[in-house]
């Protein structure tokens, strides 16, 4: 039973990649937030106020990652990189003053698969097992459950009244090239009320099996806020995932020790560290469109950059071309005059996809 903790880093870097890459918002619906404007300006230019604001929060652990976090909001203690299986997970958690919030967590639980040398050894369904001598968490045993009913059966646990609005299969979440190990996948998204708040989940499960031993690793992926909240909620959540970036240097040095645990060859170090970093921040250029097409849309939200620094702010959409002043206003226009000529304007660039 000594593979249960073998290479589980890489397996929980591949639900890690599932959520923070993947995941994208299924539904368009429309808010309409204009801008403030309490300064005279010219004519020709509206002066944009900046609508979010993020701050960037970096793993306290092993400096392992960074993501940026909505500005107001508060990372609970506790983030950051864990290992209750002996690899690497991640543990996310932050939420604002307004009770919006979002929660991932990779793995939530391993699981070690039901069999006859268990059954034998005392360790039936729903017992705790733990081969690796109390230096990891104990395992529970417990057959693979598709994440439809996963979720389904997180939500019932629960100790509140909950409403259960909608639960959908995520086809699109499911990775269309799994290592050989991986037998099956399942993904699935529940949306549920509960106290008052919104609640949208998310939870991928997969299955490894090798020699007559299944592992299988559920990851959950979630948001929650009040109902008036929950489009802005779902934008802000969406830009952090975005956001999230591996730590190269951490990556190579993580790959070393999954190997030296693992007794993999030294020849595949390097592509076990580049698969690991490069998938992290692997996204489609159809997924970019998506993004920018559905915050335009809901919230009516423009990106717009500094060309030479790379400086990025997020301003009501509307107008075609954005400025920045030294003191950091932002305008925009309708041609590519600037709207103070004696001044020193910036021009702003709006983030497309390629």
């Amino acid at each position: 039973m000594k593979f249960s903790l073998i290479g589980l880093g890489i397996l929980a870097l591949i639900g890690i990649i599932i959520f923070l890459v993947n995941y994208l918002p299924k539904e368009n619906l429309n808010v309409n937030q204009s801008a403030s404007h309490n300064v005279t300006v010219p004519k020709n230019a509206v002066l944009y106020k900046e609508k979010y604001s993020f701050y960037n929060f970096a793993d306290p652990k092993e400096n392992a990652f960074t993501i940026n976090i909505p500005k107001g909001w508060t990372v609970s203690q506790g983030s950051g990189l864990i290992r209750p299986y002996i690899d690497a997970g991640v543990l996310l958690q932050a939420t604002s003053p307004d009770n919006q919030g979002f929660l991932y967590i990779s793995p939530y639980g391993v699981y070690t698969v039901p069999n006859n040398l268990l059954d034998f050894a005392g360790f039936t369904e729903g017992k705790y097992y733990d081969p690796s001598g109390g230096v990891s968490t104990p395992m529970l045993v417990k057959k693979y459950t598709d994440a439809r009913d996963f979720l389904n059966e997180y939500v019932q646990q629960l100790n509140v009244e909950t409403k259960v609005l909608e639960v959908i299969d995520r086809p699109d979440l499911i990775n269309q090239n799994p290592i050989p190990l991986i037998t099956k996948q399942s993904a699935a998204e529940i949306t549920y009320t509960a106290n008052g708040l919104k609640y949208k989940l998310i939870d991928y499960n997969y299955l490894v099996e090798y020699s007559g031993t299944g592992i299988w690793m559920a990851s959950l992926f979630g948001y929650f806020s009040p109902e008036n909240l929950f489009n802005e909620t779902e934008y802000l959540v969406l830009q952090s995932q975005e956001s999230f970036k591996v730590n190269p240097q951490w990556a190579a040095k993580e790959a070393q020790e999954i190997n030296k645990r693992a007794g993999i060859i030294s020849s595949t170090q390097d592509s076990i560290s580049d698969s690991i970093s490069s998938t992290f921040e692997y996204r489609t250029n159809s997924q970019d469109r998506i993004n920018e097409e559905w915050s335009k849309t809901t919230l009516g939200v423009e990106e717009v950059y500094n060309p030479e620094t790379g400086d990025t702010r997020f301003v009501d959409s509307g107008a075609k071309y954005y400025w920045m002043d030294n003191r950091n206003n932002i305008y925009g226009t309708e041609t590519d005059q600037s709207p103070f000529p004696l001044e020193d304007m910036t021009p702003l660039e709006i983030k497309k996809s390629v």
